[in-house]
């Protein structure tokens, strides 16, 4: 049982190495939307994937250990109350390992968010730009208005899209 503690101890050091660095690629992703550096988002992207990918790997050993454990455990706090009852000595390191998942779940999640609505946002001016651009070089229709004179040519004229921004 202890060495068994201790395994999980092991992986849960190794998972939080992995979280710690997935948190680090989203603050380079969320600096690369903001300063509107696009090439890199591909290699961003590529890099949150393989974190990802790992993270999956690694949860599945952790599930294995908890299984050696006592099989039917999904959660650090089940461990930790197995713990508590066997009086192990490394009850306050498995409580830490929780406190720090928690909030780095929480930053992580907080993270993912902000980039998905920098996404959003840069998504809906990109598509504002297009279509002021389509509407610039668009024909601009009846030189005449509904009365049947002439419109004033400055009505028709094509406008920039600075002005229209």
């Amino acid at each position: 049982m202890k060495n068994i503690i201790n395994k999980i101890l092991n992986q849960l050091e190794i998972e939080l190495a992995c979280y710690q660095e997935l948190s680090g690629i989203y603050d380079e992703q969320k600096e690369a939307l903001v300063k509107n550096k696009y090439e890199e988002l591909e290699g961003i992207d590529k890099r949150i994937t393989s974190a990802y990918n790992r993270v999956m790997s690694l949860n599945g050993k952790r599930q294995e250990l908890f299984n050696q454990l006592k099989h039917g455990i999904t959660k650090l706090s089940e461990v930790i109350e197995i713990a508590e009852k066997e009086e192990s000595p490394n009850v306050e390191k498995l409580k830490n390992y929780r406190e720090t998942f928690q909030k780095l779940a929480k930053d992580i999640e907080k993270k993912q968010y902000i980039n998905f609505e920098l996404l959003k946002t840069g998504l809906n001016i990109s598509d504002k730009r297009l279509s002021l651009i389509i509407e610039a070089f668009a024909p601009q229709g009846s030189i005449y208005n509904e009365k049947g004179k002439s419109k004033d040519h400055k009505d028709i004229a094509v406008s920039t899209i600075v002005e229209e921004v």
